[in-house]
């Protein structure tokens, strides 16, 4: 097995966003030293894995549908 795992596969999303969220997520970027889109993707994935409503619901939508929900399910 190699030590160096591949990148994760990226997509391009627009999204909006409020202005002052806008400006919090550049003054993150420059905080951390990183790219405002890495911020957006740390900050999604750790808001949503914490919201147990929502794995539940995941989990349930999951089993329903017999495994893995599609990308275009799942990015709408």
């Amino acid at each position: 097995m190699a030590y160096i795992k591949k990148p994760p596969q990226f997509i391009i999303r627009s999204i909006e966003l409020e202005e002052s969220v806008s400006d919090l997520l550049n003054e993150y970027a420059r905080f951390a030293d990183c790219t405002p889109d890495h911020v957006a993707n740390s900050a999604l994935k750790k808001a949503l894995s914490r919201d147990r409503e929502y794995r539940m619901w995941r989990t349930e939508q999951r089993n329903a549908a017999g495994g893995e929900p599609n990308r275009t399910t799942e990015s709408t």
